[in-house]
């Protein structure tokens, strides 16, 4: 096997000393234009790629970015959240982007201190979907970690190193499209407990619904076991609102919806029209009518966001990423 070429093969082969290809290759001390063009030409003809353990070592970087998804339950191996489509498309893309730079992606499991997360010994991180004033982002910002989120933390409104949806558009867009087929009564099925998503959607509902003269149906529904539990919220509100659309929020709600509808009899869309907030492969399944949030572009966005924060670079604004309304047969 060919040994890897040196430093000091490059110098060797320019006739300077190594601190003099150091400083040209890196862009430090004063090494006249001609002579680094000589090194940094040799060096791409030799081959030499700097040594990555000791870039680290200099810098105290290592490249590795952390991915930190949410957690419902105490038990992680019982947890479905980062088995939902949207987590997979979103955390497939995130890494592809990475890698694409040059960086190492670590899907962290939960984070319980700040010293769990200096153990890992990553350079920076993405939060998907924090709970309001999230105790992750705490830790990112105690050790002086540059973090994104995707989507925003209820608790930091003012932090503009953020990827989100436009939660508010997307919500009336799906509202329009259910009162332009006919819906009058729309329920919305909705968790609690401070995510930054579900907040704002609820609110946009709400707010949809006080211009256009509707009741606001809001029924809420556990992020735990997530078909039963729209199942249950789809029961309830069937039985004591007859609503004749429902609009699910979470991922898995949606085959409880279907499921408690049409074991009252209902048919879709006929009886009661069916949406879902967030589209996934069971609601293409079923072909449910769902807002196409783009998760692997959120994904994808939120790494660049990471690395400018890395590099130093400055943000005014969140990052807010285009979705599509995906019509289908249930509205």
């Amino acid at each position: 096997m060919n040994r890897r070429p040196t430093i000091r093969d490059v110098a060797s082969a320019v006739g300077v000393s190594v601190t003099t290809v150091s400083h040209a290759l890196n862009d430090k001390g004063r090494v006249d234009a001609s002579t680094r063009e000589r090194v940094r030409t040799t060096a791409s003809r030799l081959g030499y790629r700097p040594d990555p353990t000791a870039l680290r070592l200099r810098s105290g970087r290592n490249g590795t970015l952390a991915l930190l998804l949410p957690s419902v339950e105490p038990d992680i191996a019982e947890d479905e959240l980062g088995a939902l489509d949207y987590y997979l498309h979103l955390a497939g893309a995130a890494t592809r982007a990475a890698f694409a730079a040059g960086h190492p992606v670590l899907l962290t499991p939960p984070l319980e201190t700040a010293d769990d997360l200096h153990d890992l010994g990553v350079d920076g991180g993405i939060i998907c979907d924090p709970l309001r004033s999230d105790q992750r982002v705490e830790f990112f910002e105690k050790l002086g970690l540059p973090v994104v989120t995707i989507e925003r933390d209820l608790g930091r409104p003012e932090l503009p190193w953020v990827v989100r949806a436009d939660n508010e558009g997307n919500t009336r867009a799906l509202l329009d499209h259910l009162a332009t087929a006919g819906a009058e009564r729309i329920a919305l099925l909705a968790p609690s407990g401070g995510w930054g998503w579900a907040e704002e959607t609820t609110a946009a509902y709400e707010t949809w619904c006080r211009e256009h003269g509707r009741e606001p149906l809001v029924e809420e529904a556990s992020m735990r076991t997530q078909e039963r539990s729209g199942y249950l919220a789809a029961a309830r509100v069937l039985e004591r609102e007859r609503p004749d659309a429902i609009v699910s929020l979470a991922e898995r709600y949606t085959n409880g919806v279907l499921r408690a509808a049409t074991e009252r009899g209902l048919r879709i869309p006929d009886d009661v029209r069916v949406a879902a907030a967030v589209d996934s492969h069971q609601a293409r399944d079923a072909d449910v009518t769902a807002i196409d949030l783009r998760p692997g572009a959120q994904g994808a966005a939120a790494i660049q966001l990471v690395l400018e924060r890395l590099a130093g670079e400055r943000r005014s604004e969140p990052l807010i990423t285009t979705a599509e309304l995906r019509v289908r047969s249930s509205s």
